[in-house]
């Protein structure tokens, strides 16, 4: 999705055209990049964990839990684009779900039974002994250990359509403050003493209430974009600082507490800070055109590279000798990961029907209109 140079005025959620407004979009997609190479850093990481009998070093734990700051990121990002299309285009219920379903249903789908196949097949585990469970794990995500957060989007997408009908900023202000109690709620509190069917559902680490902060802050950025961005813009250099400040907290919590989650109650803080922080870091990013490119690109990809790297990890695991997983090869093979993930997408693209493989939006070049003075652009 690409931005057209809209932006909100402050008092109703009523776009008015602006040519001299930067797009949101090369932000989003340096903050998606990054969401990127954080989660590729977990699921390589767990690699050597693997290799090394169940223990990380110094080195390897750094990067694997620096990198829980991306899936919550992908989420923020996933609640942001959606939020800000409503408010460029309106809802139209029939064209979100039809749209949701071939960018996002039919490569779960699709995934899922690639996956299944492999952990059938391959690794032999037998995924088949309980078809209610089996049908359970297959709608939390659990065909493999990413893909719960598909099914967490999903589960966004059906209170979307209520979501989208807040309006105000005090509207916004409440939602975020009852997202932050349920979240924490659902993370560390939520314990029944009885188990039923609700209380399995409730505690699988796919569900949506263990995650709808991030959703929910991602529609407040949409609806407070103006502002937040012209902050973050301010911030330019500070931002490298106070994403190193940020890498420093994250290693004071897994060395205070053990392995941290991505989902932690901190990372309601972390989480926005950083992306307030790596927009004042775009700002010197775009300066540098092959630096710029490579995000942009990697951001473009960002979902694919999401879905097919863990199938590209596995191959290298089980193919590559044992001498090769040594502690001074992970940035090495991090970048091989990286490689051949992007690889395998561009010949993914060469087949006909590839989109409901692997969704990669297309790239548009921004619109730029001349501003109207008193036209404003209702959406309904």
């Amino acid at each position: 999705m690409q931005f057209d140079k809209r932006y909100y005025n402050q008092q109703d959620v009523t776009p008015i055209m602006n040519k001299n407004k930067s797009s949101y979009i090369n932000e989003i997609h340096f903050l998606r990049a990054i969401a990127c190479l954080f989660v590729l850093m977990v699921h390589v990481t767990a690699i050597y964990y693997s290799k090394h009998g169940g223990t990380f070093t110094e080195f390897t734990q750094f990067f694997n839990q620096i990198g829980r700051y991306g899936t919550p990121t992908f989420a923020v990002i996933s609640g942001f684009l959606l939020f800000l299309q409503v408010r460029k285009k309106g809802f139209d219920a029939k064209r979100f779900y039809h749209s949701r379903m071939i960018k996002i249903g039919m490569p779960f789908l699709i995934w899922s039974i690639v996956y299944l196949a492999l952990m059938q097949y391959v690794l032999q585990v037998d995924i088949f002994t309980d078809w209610k469970q089996f049908a359970v794990d297959f709608a939390m995500g659990n065909s493999f250990y990413h893909l719960y957060f598909m099914s967490v989007v999903f589960q966004f997408y059906l209170i979307f359509p209520l979501l989208q009908l807040i309006r105000t900023k005090l509207g916004w202000w409440i939602a975020l403050a009852l997202a932050v109690f349920a979240n924490y709620y659902f993370v560390y509190v939520y314990s029944p003493e009885t188990v039923t069917v609700v209380s399995q559902l409730l505690e699988q680490r796919a569900m949506l209430t263990k995650w709808i902060f991030f959703f929910v802050f991602g529609g407040f950025l949409a609806y407070h974009w103006d502002p937040i961005l012209k902050f973050g813009k301010n911030l330019n250099w500070f931002g490298y600082v106070g994403f190193a400040g940020l890498v420093v907290f994250a290693v004071y919590e897994y060395k205070t507490k053990g392995s941290i989650d991505n989902n932690r109650w901190t990372n309601m803080i972390n989480i926005p800070v950083m992306t307030l922080m790596v927009i004042g870091m775009y700002q010197s990013v775009k300066r540098v055109k092959w630096i710029e490119k490579f995000f942009a690109m990697l951001g473009n990809l960002s979902m694919g590279i999401y879905l097919v790297h863990p199938l590209v990890i596995l191959v290298y695991s089980r193919t590559l000798p044992e001498s090769i997983w040594t502690t001074e090869t992970a940035p090495f093979m991090f970048v091989v990961v990286l490689a051949t993930s992007i690889g395998f997408i561009k010949v993914l693209q060469l087949f006909p029907l590839n989109h409901y493989v692997i969704t990669v939006p297309a790239k548009k070049k921004p619109v730029y209109k001349e501003r109207e003075p008193e036209m404003t652009l209702s959406v309904r």
